[in-house]
């Protein structure tokens, strides 16, 4: 009358998320990677690679490795490189190594030991040899209001 048919599920297409934050509190010190798909909130240290959707280091927050994300919060200290899409350093916060970001807010008081790099400068290149006019044009058009160029710029009107 009853009967159990055996689905089979795969688990690889299924991917966790959580809403809940992971914390690691003030008293954990870990060694190794860690790695999460949401956020992470450390209080505690860590000596070892991050990788996280967002992560929220807190003022007593210690990272001593690679951190990267899509948004980091820095109110702690990080000792290694930091690569995230968004990253914000607050006033308590101390960045020994290399910054790498899309967008950086750094509060006044922080302490950054390092280079900050933008990761995707958008560069607009646009053509402007078409618009350029023939140096006679151009010669032309400086005689006729020359009275406002200085002495080293009519100088060098007078050599085109």
């Amino acid at each position: 009358m009853f009967s159990k048919k055996k689905q089979k599920v795969d688990n690889s297409s299924l991917k966790r998320v959580s809403h809940t934050p992971s914390i690691i509190s003030e008293d954990v010190r870990m060694t190794g990677t860690l790695i999460s798909q949401g956020e992470v909130q450390l209080d505690g240290r860590i000596d070892g690679d991050i990788k996280a959707e967002h992560l929220v280091i807190g003022s007593t927050g210690i990272v001593e490795g690679v951190v990267e994300a899509k948004s980091v919060v820095v109110k702690g200290k990080i000792i290694g490189t930091l690569n995230a899409s968004e990253v914000k350093i607050q006033e308590s916060a101390h960045v020994h190594g290399d910054v790498f970001h899309d967008t950086l807010s750094i509060d006044a008081g922080a302490i950054i030991e390092g280079s900050l790099k933008q990761r995707f400068e958008k560069e607009e290149v646009e053509l402007i040899s078409d618009k350029l006019k023939p140096a006679s044009e151009a010669k032309i058009l400086l005689e006729e209001d020359s009275s406002s160029l200085s002495f080293v710029n009519k100088q060098a009107t007078d050599k085109i």
